[in-house]
């Protein structure tokens, strides 16, 4: 792995870290903005090619299924409440060790169908797709269970004005 990616990789998982510990408004329209940005950096470094056998399919399967596991684990996990009028979220000390130990499993698993010569052509930019699937899920199941709390659709929203 080239310099390069490995401080895009760090750059990007500091900045996850980052906006996990940060309180935020919960909002509707907006919930799958840092998912596309993490897919938009993925495909741009590039390093994802398809796989070239059975095994580096079932490589991919398992961590897409890791991704959409801890995604959904965050997201139930996450921490949500009403306040004046509005919905927020903050990231715990176990969401932000899942992520972790996610990326740390991703690596692992591109390490090892490596030197298996299960697959060679996994890169950085797997890494971020991966991670950029994690953070729906969760920015999905975040906002369901943020409606019922009177979550807003669109930051247009007025609050305190019946939808």
């Amino acid at each position: 792995m080239p310099a390069s990616s490995l401080v895009i990789i760090l750059a990007m998982v500091g900045y996850a870290v980052y906006r996990q510990s940060q309180r935020h408004e919960v909002v509707g329209s907006s919930r799958f903005k840092l998912a596309i940005i993490y897919g938009i950096v993925g495909i741009a470094i590039g390093g994802y090619h398809v796989p070239a056998n059975g095994l580096a399919w079932l490589f991919l399967g398992l961590s897409i299924a890791l991704s959409v596991v801890v995604g959904l684990a965050r997201g139930r996990y996450t921490r949500i409440w009403p306040e004046g009028g509005r919905v927020f979220a903050q990231g715990t000390a176990l969401t932000i060790g899942l992520f972790l130990g996610m990326v740390v499993v991703k690596f692992g698993l591109g390490t090892v169908a490596y030197f298996a010569g299960i697959n060679d052509s996994g890169g950085i930019g797997e890494v971020l797709l991966m991670i950029a699937v994690m953070i729906a899920f969760q920015a999905e199941l975040v906002w369901r269970r943020a409606q019922p709390l009177g979550a807003r659709e669109s930051s247009k929203d007025v609050v305190g004005v019946a939808r």
